[in-house]
């Protein structure tokens, strides 16, 4: 009943708020128009006959200037009493009678029928879980790359639009597409350390893990732009140990872990190739009793070097069992945050988007939500683009 009493009262107030211009009259605002016109003309009447006592104008002068400021004080005096008059009677106008009766009803009725469909008094309040939210997934981004596409066709000169659109290419896999878009970023936007490195990372990916002639190029003006950028190191280096170039590849490698941070992904590819380089025994993989964040053995030099003389569904298939042996050991030993990031990052590259999601799914159950392990596999997610429910999601 109260619920009942306090929707009148205010459904009563809107009704009366929005009847309130209708019913009231214009008069004292027309009014008030009016007495301003005719005190604006009186004052330039008295200010005319100050400047014939001071001598500033002929009397002649004035006469003909005290006509014309008579003719239009008039005016407005006519004017402001007849919009007076009309004004007090405008409520009663049908148009304006029309409009009363129908916001009179259609508040009134209108807020019943809304109540009606959307409201309830006793039903309970729903949980915030359960709300619901704006969701983002593979058909969101598809989306909002089909309207990106639609754009740059209309404006095939936009570098801002294909600095955008080139590292989602690059992302979900459509690694041709990256490259042309990269390709139209550097002609539009000029070369950078950035754009030259997505080329060239979107070259190795086309030619299945090899870096190409093409790929090499790019990555060089990526470090020569930038020196210190060091994915175009990474991929350098991976192109020394591909040619063999042990002396050289030790070195490049050696360089990049110096100026690497320490959860830098590459690190374990990085540190296998020194050692396969250098003619010394690999990492050590990960046992029970060691450190449970110790990284497995990553590709060294002669696996890389027998990759390049591959095809490309075999390369393919040695990356793939490289990922199958961590996932192996993080079912075994699933306490490595570092170990899942490495591993959701490389089902990430090689764009199997729906093994990157179980992975993270994974990874999220693993550590609680609160710990700073949970925070941080949360944040990697939020990286790569993934949700809790391990979907991509638009960035």
């Amino acid at each position: 009943m109260i619920f009942w009493f306090i929707a009148a009262v205010m459904t009563a107030a809107v009704t009366l708020l929005s009847l309130w211009p209708l019913l009231r009259s214009r008069q004292e605002h027309l009014a008030s128009r009016a007495e301003h016109d005719v005190e604006v003309y009186s004052a330039q009447l008295r200010e005319l006959d100050a400047d014939v006592a001071r001598g500033a104008m002929a009397p002649a002068e004035a006469e003909t200037a005290r006509a014309e400021i008579g003719r239009r004080l008039l005016r407005a005096a006519d004017r402001g009493k007849s919009e007076s008059q009309a004004g007090t009677a405008s409520w009663q106008r049908p148009r304006t009678l029309a409009a009363i009766v129908a916001v009179a009803l259609l508040v009134p009725i209108g807020s019943v029928v809304l109540y009606a469909q959307l409201g309830g008094a006793g039903r309970p309040d729903l949980p915030l879980a359960g709300r619901s939210a704006p969701t983002s997934g593979p058909g969101d981004i598809q989306t909002l790359i089909a309207g990106a596409e639609e754009r740059l066709r209309a404006e095939p000169e936009d570098g801002r639009g294909w600095d955008v659109l080139a590292p989602i290419y690059l992302r979900i896999g459509r690694v041709e597409d990256a490259a042309e878009a990269f390709r139209n970023g550097i002609r539009l936007n000029g070369s950078s350390a950035a754009r030259e490195s997505g080329l060239g990372e979107a070259l190795t990916q086309i030619a299945s893990g090899e870096v190409t002639d093409e790929a090499q190029a790019a990555f060089e003006r990526a470090e020569a732009a930038n020196p210190a950028h060091l994915p175009a190191k990474f991929f350098l280096a991976l192109n020394l140990s591909q040619e063999g170039r042990r002396d050289e590849a030790a070195i490049a490698w050696t360089q990049l872990v110096e100026m690497s941070p320490p959860d830098a992904p590459w690190l374990e590819i990085a540190n296998a190739a020194i050692a396969d380089a250098r003619g010394e025994a690999p990492p050590a993989t990960a046992t029970a009793d060691a450190d449970p964040v110790t990284p497995p053995r990553g590709p060294g030099e002669a696996d890389i070097a027998a990759a390049a003389d591959m095809a490309a569904d075999d390369r393919q298939a040695m990356i793939e069992g490289m990922v199958s042996q961590l996932a192996a050991r993080l079912e075994s030993n699933p306490n490595d945050v570092e170990g899942w990031k490495r591993l959701i990052r490389s089902y990430t590259v090689l764009g199997d988007s729906e093994a990157a999601g179980a992975a993270y799914r994974t990874a999220r159950q693993t550590f609680a939500a609160d710990s700073a392990a949970g925070r941080e596999i949360a944040a990697f997610g939020d990286e790569l683009g993934l949700t809790a429910e391990g979907e991509t999601q638009t960035q």
